[in-house]
């Protein structure tokens, strides 16, 4: 069977779908804040990662990859997930890339969500 190469969508829809259900098997619950840092740090992680593979990171880029995290949240949540949460995940990612320790502290907060 021949393997397709995974669109950003995918791949968000994929690592989104990963991470709220370790959250939901460790914790039996997720709140609209554990969904807001989920999608911020993973937003962050495709940031950082395109900017390592290009040097540069286009606001088309950084609109797809916030877009499809929108669009996974609102599915997902819907009514429940509402355009100021979405506006914080926007907030929220571009401020975790201006941080020196991002990488450490994003590695930690994967880990600790998959670990528990």
């Amino acid at each position: 069977m021949e393997e397709k190469e995974l669109t950003i969508r995918d791949v968000i829809y994929r690592d989104m779908d990963a991470m709220i259900m370790a959250k939901l098997k460790n914790d039996g619950k997720i709140s609209i804040d554990d969904l807001i840092d989920i999608a911020s740090y993973l937003a962050a992680g495709l940031f950082r990662k395109r900017w390592q593979q290009k040097g540069e990171l286009t606001d088309g880029e950084v609109n797809v990859v916030l877009g499809n995290i929108g669009d996974f949240c609102h599915e997902h949540f819907g009514e429940n997930f509402t355009q100021n949460d979405y506006d914080k995940i926007v907030k929220i990612s571009k401020l975790l890339l201006q941080k020196p320790t991002f990488d450490d502290d994003s590695q930690s907060f994967f880990e600790d969500i998959l670990k528990k």
